[in-house]
């Protein structure tokens, strides 16, 4: 592939990405740079001039956990011969989305997570850009673009496979007119502002790194890097306003830490108890997906014990956390997320409305441990009741109807396939349930010690099964007389209407009478005025 400039990386040095940068470059074994001494690097535009320069390690060295100056610090560079990123790993589409930008005169950044997971050795799901063009500018350049969003636009790629590359621009730090806010809360924002601004406006500084396509230089404006060195998860700027500002926040920052392994900053983690109520002020399918996205992330477990600790689960989940307080139900409810854990590590694809009967697993085993409902015949009446038991706690989530149903019809499935000792003896009339897979997943998390029901889970996912049904809403018949359009009845008698006229033309009788009544009115002949005489 044909691409600008030098980037002399060899595959072998990809292999060791992310450990030389992460620990020789600023630890003491490093012949090029002592971590105390600062120097300047003149940045090949990489931002306007004179608003970068290459600051000092002082005050962040190993050990120094104390919050960086996210207001005053400028930005520190790191040139391609101080770091491990090439742009081979890179996502081709990606690549070539950051070049376009970048030809026609656009800063072009990769951000996010996608830099920290590069930079720590990990493969990265997603590669996010930053921009100075705007969304209109990007869907110029762009066929596959499709601007989303009303708190703030960006732009979406859409390529082959369901991939999407997102492309924002670079957000201002806030309080112009077009900043929306409902207290400290921001409901709608779309001022664009400059990368440093962009950078101070996110999350957390591990995920404030810019990676350059221009001059293949990481910029950091949040001291990012020296958290990554650390492993300290900290909120950029001050945490209290942060998580006040976005209440999801207060989420992610315990993702990062049980995902990573790393400790949370203590300043962060102070704000973060302090303000943990306002995460009942997020919106309701922004925190379900936040859930569906972590319990198939292969960090369940440790993420949702620490939304236990810290009492996130009492607010967000109080049914599951009253239940979790009885003696042995926090231990077995933490073996059924790590067995969800332990599948998405060996490569199985788990659906989240799978894992699901995981996260809710007291509930689930309490029902399929009952000799009453196992003794039940129809499959319905099963399924009605783990529906009893269990549809409070998936309220309380706000789980979407149709995986609520798929998850309640697997569970409604749970006896029958458990109580079969071979796959010949499941009835051919089951082999083909929608339902049959998600059976044998939600079972072979409640007793991985049967190796039958793993043999009939591999089979079950090579098999076609019939597609769920679909929840469709009951139609509201129209009121009377609001029938519009041909095939719909009319309230009113043919040829009566709210003008009412002597001509027998519109009774009915006749052809035009006829289409009358089918929605479609006659037009009606404009009468001459009379023509006034003398006597009147």
């Amino acid at each position: 592939m044909a691409i600008h400039g030098d980037d002399d990386t060899s595959p072998e040095e990809e292999t060791e990405s992310g450990k030389g940068f992460l620990s020789g470059l600023f630890g003491a074994s490093s012949p090029e740079e002592e971590p105390d001494q600062g120097h300047s690097v003149e940045a090949e535009s990489p931002v306007d001039p004179g608003t970068v320069s290459r600051g000092d390690d002082k005050g962040l060295e190993s050990g120094d956990f104390s919050e960086p100056d996210s207001v005053q610090t400028p930005a520190r560079i790191y040139t391609r011969d101080e770091h491990d990123l090439s742009r081979k790993q890179i996502d081709r589409d990606a690549l070539k989305a950051l070049y376009r930008l970048h030809d026609h005169g656009y800063k072009a950044y990769l951000v996010g997570g996608a830099v920290r997971d590069l930079l720590i050795g990990k493969a990265p799901k997603d590669f996010d850009i930053a921009t100075s063009a705007t969304p209109q500018q990007v869907k110029k350049l762009f066929r596959n673009c499709r601007i989303i969003g009303r708190r703030f636009r960006l732009a979406h790629l859409y390529y082959g496979r369901d991939k999407i590359l997102e492309v924002a621009t670079f957000r201002s730090s806030g309080g112009a007119d077009e900043v929306i806010r409902d207290g400290e809360l921001i409901r709608r924002d779309n001022v664009y502002g400059t990368p440093d601004e962009d950078a101070r406006r996110r999350d957390l500084t591990i995920n404030g790194l810019f990676y350059d396509i221009g001059t293949f230089s990481i910029l950091d404006y949040v001291g990012g890097v020296t958290d990554l060195r650390q492993g300290v998860v900290r909120m950029i700027g001050d945490p209290q306003h942060s998580f006040r500002e976005d209440p999801v926040r207060l989420l992610r920052a315990i993702r990062h830490s049980s995902r990573l392994g790393f400790r949370i900053g203590e300043e962060t983690l102070e704000a973060l108890i302090d303000n943990r109520e306002e995460i009942l002020k997020a919106n309701r399918a922004r925190l379900l997906e936040e859930f569906l996205k972590d319990l198939v992330s292969g960090r369940a477990a440790a993420y949702f014990q620490q939304l236990l600790k810290l009492g996130f689960l009492e607010l967000l989940i109080p049914d599951l956390h009253e239940r979790l307080e009885e003696e042995g139900e926090e231990s077995q409810w933490l073996e059924l997320l790590e067995r969800v854990d332990a599948g998405i590590a060996a490569g199985e694809p788990i659906r989240p409305h799978q894992a699901l009967a995981a996260l809710i697993g007291p509930f689930v085993r309490e029902v399929y441990e009952e000799e009453e409902v196992g003794q039940l015949k129809a499959f319905r009446d099963r399924k009605s009741a783990f529906r009893e038991l269990t549809q409070p706690v998936l309220r309380q989530l706000k789980v979407y109807k149709k995986d609520e149903d798929r998850l309640w019809s697997a569970m409604g499935g749970l006896h029958r396939v458990s109580g079969c000792d071979s796959w010949d003896e499941l009835p051919s009339s089951l082999q083909g349930k929608h339902w049959l897979r998600d059976s044998l997943q939600v079972l072979h998390l409640l007793q991985p010690e049967l190796p039958a029901v793993g043999e009939w889970l591999i089979r079950s996912r090579e098999m076609e099964l019939e597609d769920p049904p679909e929840l469709t809403r009951k139609r509201r018949r129209p009121r009377r007389g609001q029938g519009k359009g041909p095939g719909r009845r009319s309230s009113q008698p043919v040829g009566e209407g709210k003008r009412s006229s002597g001509n027998s033309s519109q009774t009915g009788d006749s052809p035009q009478g006829e289409s009358a009544g089918t929605g479609r009115r006659r037009r009606r002949r404009r009468r001459r005025p009379r023509k006034d005489t003398p006597n009147g």
